[in-house]
């Protein structure tokens, strides 16, 4: 037998022996002619004594490893047998068995386990701080949906490795995307995402409001991703000449960038270049062609931006009237359909109501134009609100205009040449 630095087991044992030989031998001749006190004698036989005991420790050691890797392997014989003549082997273990039933769950025990986890889920859920900007919750069978409208959905229940006071995500969705068009992550993304989510709320104080903040800056992004990519689309076709947009970033509004120009960002938007803030479209480029409007800042404007408190905003350059409910206009983005297109008809045609009011409260004040209350009638448009914001933006922006309005040739004074 050849231990593992290469000497014999034999060889070993022969040294360990005739170590403890000569150092008896040593201890004897020490006893006996030296003049040494009793106790330093004594002190000396102790010390022989464990020295030995600890080196036949490891020899004993050493020769159970040896015999153990020496020995041949106790093959099972009968099972072997068995196998041989039925084809077949049918005396597994009990242990076996009994392991695999108790992953096994009955109809009744299933219902129980789920029952008893929707109530862990439920009162774990009075427990944790959940924002506001959640619309609802919903828990059945040990499993809670959350969801905010118009960005993200996530089903998750307790469990995280093993712990039941902690979440564990099974799904997200995002809602965010164009029209039919959500955006997709793929099941990697998702993973990844999924996996790095459970980390952050398992160490979190408050885990969904970690979670509403991580999803919901990821919603952010992609919806200026789209806004942007969706303006740059419409500077390529009929918008051409009458937009131009200006990124937002950190150093400020890139000037220069319009639908015309689009090569100063290489023809695509790309994230990892620039960090996006928000975005400026500049409509009505017609204006500067009036020497009255000569500057290109006069001409109106829409600023979409995130706001501080991460939600997106979108402004105007002056207050409009939205000629649908005669009130001041609010313009927002439906981040789960998004079209840029139609949010720009919105505002022509809300600017547009507005400047015609303004003309007809002049033309009120002239006695000439005005002798009663029914000569200067402005009629506001009525019906489905995306066809009506189709045909009066196109008319405005066609440089025509409907009649619906009035009986003047009103696209004159709108600025048009």
């Amino acid at each position: 037998m050849v231990a593992e630095s290469g000497v014999e087991l034999s060889t070993l044992v022969k040294r360990a022996a005739q170590d403890s030989y000569t150092s008896l031998q040593e201890l004897i001749n020490k006893c006996m002619f030296s003049q040494l006190p009793d106790a330093d004698k004594k002190l000396s036989i102790l010390k022989f004594l464990n020295n030995t005991q600890q080196c036949m420790i490891r020899l004993i050691v050493l020769s159970q490893w040896g015999l153990q890797l020496a020995r041949a392997p106790i093959y099972d014989v009968p099972s072997a047998i068995d196998v041989l003549l039925t084809g077949n082997y049918r005396r597994l273990q009990k242990c076996i068995e009994d392991v695999g039933a108790r992953h096994a769950l009955n109809g009744a025990q299933q219902k129980h386990a789920l029952k008893k986890l929707d109530m862990l889920v439920r009162s774990k859920l009075l427990e944790v701080y959940i924002p506001y900007e959640f619309s609802g919750v919903e828990v059945s069978d040990g499993i809670a949906m959350l969801r905010v409208d118009g960005e993200f959905k996530v089903l998750v229940t307790l469990g995280y490795r093993g712990h039941l006071s902690l979440w564990r995500i099974l799904h997200l969705e995002l809602l965010v995307g164009e029209k039919n068009k959500p955006v997709k992550l793929g099941e990697r993304r998702r993973n990844i995402l999924g996996d790095d989510m459970e980390r952050r709320m398992a160490v979190a104080e408050n885990p969904f409001s970690v979670l509403y903040s991580v999803l919901h800056g990821i919603c952010v992004a992609l919806v200026m991703d789209t806004v942007v990519r969706q303006v740059q689309t419409l500077g390529h076709g009929r918008w051409k000449d009458a937009i131009r947009f200006e990124l937002i970033s950190e150093g400020g509004v890139g000037h220069g960038v319009s639908s015309s120009s689009v090569q100063n960002l290489g023809g695509e938007y790309d994230s990892s270049v620039l960090q996006i803030l928000g975005l400026k479209i500049v409509y009505w480029l017609d204006f500067v062609t009036n020497a009255a409007m000569s500057e290109s800042g006069s001409c109106p404007f829409i600023i979409v931006e995130p706001g501080s408190d991460l939600k997106i905003k979108c402004l105007h350059s002056n207050s409009v009237i939205d000629p649908l409910t005669s009130k001041e206009a609010e313009f927002f983005l439906e981040q789960s359909c998004i079209d840029v297109e139609r949010f720009l008809l919105r505002a022509i045609c809300c600017n547009g109501y507005t400047r015609l009011l303004e003309i007809k409260s002049q033309l009120v004040k002239n006695g000439q134009v005005c002798r009663t209350a029914d000569d200067v009638v402005l009629q506001s448009p009525t019906g489905d609100l995306d066809i009506e914001y189709k045909q009066v933006g196109l008319c405005l922006l066609g440089k025509n205009f409907s009649c619906k309005f009035g009986v003047l040739n009103w696209y004159a004074v709108l600025g048009f040449p």
